[in-house]
């Protein structure tokens, strides 16, 4: 049987190239989600700043497909070029946007696929987020786009701890821009391929795309930063 994968931001670059892998997959019944009007094949337009046009959207499919196997979350407002200083670059609607898109519709999108799902103690519905690895330790200028990737990471990381017969992972990407460092489409691909058909044991991952000793020394670059601006009360008198 055939998995139904359901793909946000489908007409990004991105997304484009997922499209393509799922849509050449024969084991693969892809759902993709644009925003643009289209008359194409397994293609669906909706308005992701709208509750209901989600919450519909789902039921439609569960009736005409059944239910969804994998949500993979790719929407998102990207950034800008050019953009060097957030109080005097950033236009009020996008940061609106950023946050409609990024985080709150992928918000949505999987409070509907689990709810959409009968049999909630299958381990085989998953959730796979494309998120960026500034959303933990933030970086610059990018103010909307790093802080709505963190809620999106943060709200998966608290639906795993709650939801444990579903499947979360995070696909922490490197730098922005896919085809940056190994961040190349294919290496990320293969990784989306595979929690797609293999069974997983842990509910939650998270996935960097990085080299395991440059991650060690930011984490450890990261962490020992953080530590100089923590200051802690203790309650005891």
């Amino acid at each position: 049987m055939k998995k139904i994968v359901i793909l946000t931001g489908s007409n990004g670059s991105f997304g484009r190239f997922l499209s393509e892998k799922l849509i050449n997959n024969e084991n693969i019944l892809p759902i993709l989600i644009t925003s643009k009007k289209t008359k194409k094949k397994n293609y669906f337009q909706l308005d992701l700043k709208k509750k209901d046009s989600i919450k519909n959207f789902f039921s439609f499919i569960k009736k005409k497909y059944g239910e969804p196997d994998i949500l993979i979350n790719n929407a998102a407002v990207n950034t800008k070029r050019g953009f060097s200083d957030f109080l005097k670059n950033s236009n009020d609607k996008r940061i609106l946007d950023t946050y409609f898109v990024n985080s709150i519709s992928s918000i949505f999108f999987i409070k509907f696929f689990l709810n959409f799902v009968s049999n909630k103690k299958t381990k085989e519905k998953k959730v796979i987020n494309m998120l960026t690895r500034h959303a933990i330790w933030g970086n610059k200028r990018h103010v909307d786009y790093y802080s709505s990737k963190s809620a999106l990471y943060n709200a998966t990381r608290t639906l795993a701890r709650d939801y444990k017969n579903f499947i979360f992972v995070n696909l922490m990407l490197g730098p922005i821009g896919y085809k940056k460092n190994n961040c190349s489409p294919n290496i990320i691909w293969n990784e989306i391929n595979k929690f797609i058909f293999t069974k997983q044991q842990n509910n939650y991952k998270e996935i960097y795309f990085e080299n395991f000793f440059i991650f060690i020394k930011r984490l450890i670059i990261n962490l020992i930063n953080n530590f100089k601006s923590i200051r802690l009360i203790s309650s005891k008198k």
